[in-house]
């Protein structure tokens, strides 16, 4: 069992634990309440709501299944003779059967079919039997006498309530067969032979029409006393037709041994041979009478009241091209070489001034004058192509083609307002005629091919192109395109209804604006238009040619295709007010389908879910529109068109609820939603546990950073204080370096000369230099204080500041110095070259003080480091000084802080025959301006697992 909803056929399955009596079935019937009743081999079965129930009665082969005017459900048995049963009431839990021990005289029911009265007739082979409820059953016999071959598998009650029977063979007594008063007879009318018919299925549709299957002729409609016959010549899927059924939409739906038909009132109709045109229609045209004229190959037809007529004629050998009708109601017509005039029933040639035919007509066009003009191609005088003034049957003027670019056939003509012609070049260019010139213009720049011009009574002109509906009027021009609502680009023709509204012939169907719709489109160009369509599905056939449409007088739409006439009547138009009911096919979650019953649970985290909805409307299913939306997620109703899926991929655990809604083709919107609701469950990380977990982490964590932030803060408070004592400790140094020097040196001044007390020349000249050095000692104070912010070299020449350190530290002393500077000093960073100033005037004070030598040497080289080197040929450092340093003093200790704060390596080396201070200041650090050797980067880039230098120092002797 498949279930169609207008676009898919989808297989029914179960839920599960439910299933059918039997995979073999024989009919089904959908209740009014809802319920399908399936008939199998084995018995009957009701679902609802997605249940099934099989009834405990068990039927050989379940038969027909019927639902009368009162809601009562019944179906016949072709079971065995031994348990016949020819009708049964299907309950809500029971079958309730009869058969011939209860009066009927038919063993089987075959067929069945009510009346309005609640009264049902059965078919069988033994004759056609009626229940009616407390009443014995009535028996017929059929017309051949209850022939065994001659079975009624098919009943049906008209509108008028004539009952009728179908016979599955033909011949006498048998096919079609309607009671008359209380006697079966065989139909049988002038118009219709119901002993040809071999019948397997009958039904009524609302109009009261009798459509009858057959077994192998196809579909009849018995209509007004006619019979109209449909085959698989006409499009029928088979000629076996075993079931007719009508829908709630009043579509007719045709089950053949080949496939499903559908048959419903169509916007658009079609005529063909079958209504009697004499062949494919190629040319058309209107009169004001009321008439149309369509040019089929070689024959004129004309479609009156109804009916049509066929006009041959000699000079209609060519085939017709051409069809027009003037204002006085004459029909003009191309054929061949030739245009000819049919009036009064003849066909009279158009001629040249020469008595010559005209050429082959392109197209014809009245002006606002009431003038006939013509484009016609090898016109006798012209070259080429032409433009014709037609007067009297000759031509009056004529005009050459070669005024437009190209010389371009006009193939397109349309009346202007100032009583001229819009002329059309065949490739491209749109020209106004007028007195006889041609000026070109171009609408808003357009210049390409043009398949039509219709002129409105405004004045405006329409010009169809492949691209789009343009609009020009006074000089302006606007185009619809697919970006204002358009199905497709290529436009064909565009006509006025004048009833308010225009229509667009396109590839891709008939389109119908409202002019209120234009009118705003016209007043906003990006406008949205409102438009009605006429599809495939509506009976409208693609044009193969760019024959224009026509209106009638009477206000029908008329147009050919190369294959059949199309008729579209506004006035009359079917209409579907039944909104569609919706309903929700499935739920997946990754392509696995899960239970529409209750509310399922789906996937944790599911990566996307997609809900399947259909809209039951089957009039035209492809035009069924849908809105939806997902509570729980979706604040709005989303549009989706014509779309049947809706897919979501970002789905949260919660609960959701799916509601669905359709509308029909003619836009009627139901107000039933179709729902399901799911639950997704959260995957671990998504659980309540989870979240306080994760809570009560972020607040250990922040607790943490607390706690951090606020060692962090002891630690900066620690590092405060430590700068502040360094500071001390440096301003310490400072003012042993240079103040406490001097003094120190100042005393030995004093010292000396109180040796000899009374020498006073000798006195006088310590007091001078007392004061001097004292005055000195001043000025240091006074920098020691200020080193802060100042430098103690003002220049980078550190060679002459240690040779003026060493004259002063010669002062009181008897050691020679020598110096010796290598390279060229750069720009260096002020606070590394105090560093090492320092170093090595604290090297060189104590050289001068301490170690009683009588050669002192200071070397300074600069390349890509600098490198200070100091030696004396004194007495030495002891081991114990020079580990830590003489008690109260600073000076061996503050030249290892000084190299260790600017990354120095300091080296003191010592013996009995002297010291040396060795500092290499790295260039990276001391220099502003600083590149290193490929030799030095070669090294960095190999020394691995390479300590730091450290310090190292060697002899004895006391130091400060």
């Amino acid at each position: 069992m498949f279930r169609f909803d207008g676009i898919r056929l989808t297989k029914w399955t179960p839920l599960a634990g439910g299933s059918l009596p039997n995979a073999a079935i024989r009919s089904v019937l959908g209740a009014r309440n809802g319920s399908l009743y399936v008939a199998t081999e084995a018995g009957v079965a009701r679902i609802t709501n997605g249940r099934i129930y099989s009834y405990p009665e068990s039927l050989r082969w379940a038969g027909p299944l019927l639902e009368d005017d009162q809601g009562r459900v019944s179906t016949g048995d072709w079971g065995n003779p031994s348990n016949s049963s020819t009708l049964c009431s299907i309950g809500e839990t029971h079958l309730s059967c009869q058969g011939m021990k209860d009066g009927f005289g038919c063993m089987y029911g075959y067929s069945l079919a009510s009346e309005k009265a609640g009264s049902i007739w059965i078919g069988s082979d033994q004759g056609i039997c009626r229940w009616r409820e407390n009443a014995l059953p009535e028996n017929y016999l059929l017309p051949s006498h209850g022939r065994s071959e001659h079975t009624v598998l098919a009943m049906a009650v008209d509108k008028e309530g004539s009952i009728w029977g179908g016979i599955s063979t033909t011949g006498q007594g048998a096919g079609l067969l309607k009671l008359t008063g209380k006697e079966w007879k065989t139909f049988v009318t002038p118009q219709v032979d119901g002993r040809k018919l071999a019948v397997r299925s009958l039904s009524t549709d609302s109009s009261g029409d009798l459509w009858i299957g057959t077994e192998s002729q196809g579909l009849y409609r018995l209509s007004g006393g006619k019979l109209e016959h449909f085959a698989t010549t006409d499009g029928l899927s088979g000629d076996a037709v075993k079931q007719i059924f009508e829908d709630r939409e009043h579509t007719l739906w045709v089950v053949t041994d080949r496939g499903i038909d559908s048959f419903h009132d169509l916007p658009v109709i079609s005529f063909t041979s079958r209504e009697g045109l004499s062949g494919a229609p190629n040319q058309l045209t209107t009169s004001r009478s009321g008439d149309v004229w369509i040019g089929a190959s070689h024959t004129l037809n004309l479609l009156h009241n109804q009916q049509f007529f066929h006009f041959t004629d000699p000079f209609l050998k060519r085939e017709i091209h051409y069809l027009f009708s003037d204002s006085h109601d004459r029909i003009w017509v191309g054929a061949g070489q030739q245009l000819l005039l049919y009036e009064h029933g003849r066909f009279t040639p158009v001629t040249d001034r020469y008595g010559d035919r005209v050429g082959e007509v392109i197209e014809m066009e009245e002006d606002s004058r009431h003038r006939l003009w013509a484009s016609v191609q090898n016109l006798a005088d012209q070259r080429g192509n032409a433009l014709i003034r037609i007067q009297d049957l000759r031509v009056a003027e004529s005009f050459s083609s070669s005024a437009l670019a190209d010389r371009q056939i006009m193939n397109v003509l349309a009346p202007e307002p100032g009583g001229g012609l819009w002329v059309a070049g065949y490739s491209h260019g749109l020209y106004r005629f007028r007195n006889g010139k041609f000026d070109q213009i171009k609408p808003d720049g357009f210049d390409g091919r043009i398949a039509d011009m219709t002129s409105d009574p405004d004045g405006a002109l329409w010009i169809a192109t492949p691209q789009a509906a343009i609009r020009y009027m006074n000089g302006r021009a606007q185009a619809i395109k697919t970006s204002n609502g358009l199905p497709c680009e290529n436009v064909l023709s565009v006509i006025n209804d004048r009833v308010g509204a225009h229509w667009l012939f396109m590839q891709c169907g008939i389109l119908r604006i409202r002019d209120s719709e234009i009118s705003r489109w016209w007043s906003n160009a990006t406008s949205q238009l409102t438009i009605t369509a006429f599809t495939l599905s509506d009976g409208a056939l693609p044009r193969l040619r760019g024959e224009r449409p026509f209106f009638s007088s009477d206000g029908r739409l008329w147009s050919v295709n190369g294959s059949s006439l199309q008729m579209i009547d506004p006035k009359r138009l079917p209409s579907n007010a039944l909104p569609p009911p919706v309903h929700i096919e499935h739920l997946l979650v990754g392509h696995t389908d899960h239970p529409l019953v209750g509310s399922p649970t789906l996937p944790v985290s599911p990566q996307v879910v997609e809900v399947d909805y259909a809209g039951l409307s089957y009039v035209a299913p492809a035009k069924v529109r849908f809105r939806y939306q997902l509570a729980g997620h979706d604040r709005e109703w989303t549009d989706s068109g014509t779309r049947r899926q809706a897919f979501y991929n970002d789905l949260s655990p919660g609960y959701y609820t799916f509601r669905v809604i359709a509308c029909n083709n003619d836009g009627v919107w139901n107000t039933q939603q179709a729902t399901i609701g799911f639950m997704i469950p959260p995957a671990w990380y998504q659980t309540i546990w989870f979240k306080l977990l994760c809570v009560v982490v972020a607040a250990m964590l922040a607790y943490s950073l607390y706690q951090f932030r606020i060692r962090q803060y002891a630690t900066m408070l620690k590092v405060r204080f430590d700068e502040r004592i360094e500071e001390r400790t440096r301003l310490a140094r400072d003012l042993h370096d240079t103040l406490l020097q001097t003094i120190q040196g100042s005393k030995m001044v004093a010292d000396n000369a109180l040796e000899r007390p009374n020498d006073s020349a000798r006195m006088h000249k310590a007091l001078d230099l007392v004061s001097t050095w004292l005055e000195r000692a001043t000025l240091e104070g006074r920098a020691a204080l200020n080193s802060l912010r100042s430098s103690t070299v003002d220049t980078n020449d550190l060679a002459a500041a240690f040779r003026h350190a060493a004259e002063d530290c010669r002062i009181g002393s008897t050691i020679q110095v020598s110096h010796a500077l290598t390279g060229t000093s750069s720009d260096m960073h002020p606070i590394v070259r105090d560093e090492i100033y320092r170093i090595g005037y604290e090297a060189i004070n104590n050289a001068c003080v301490h170690s009683g030598g009588s050669l002192m040497t200071v070397e300074l080289t600069y390349n890509h480091n600098v490198q200070l080197r100091i030696r004396d040929n004194g007495k030495g450092i002891g081991e114990k000084t020079l580990q830590s340093g003489k008690t109260g003093h600073f000076g061996l200790e503050g030249m290892r802080e000084r190299a260790d704060r600017i990354g120095a390596k300091l080296s003191v080396c010592t013996a009995p025959d002297g010291t040396e201070v060795n500092l290499l200041v790295p260039g990276s650090v001391v220099f502003k301006t600083y590149r290193p050797t490929k030799r030095s980067q070669l090294l960095k880039m190999f020394a691995i697992g390479r300590n730091s230098p450290r310090h190292t120092s060697s002899g004895g002797g006391a130091h400060n």
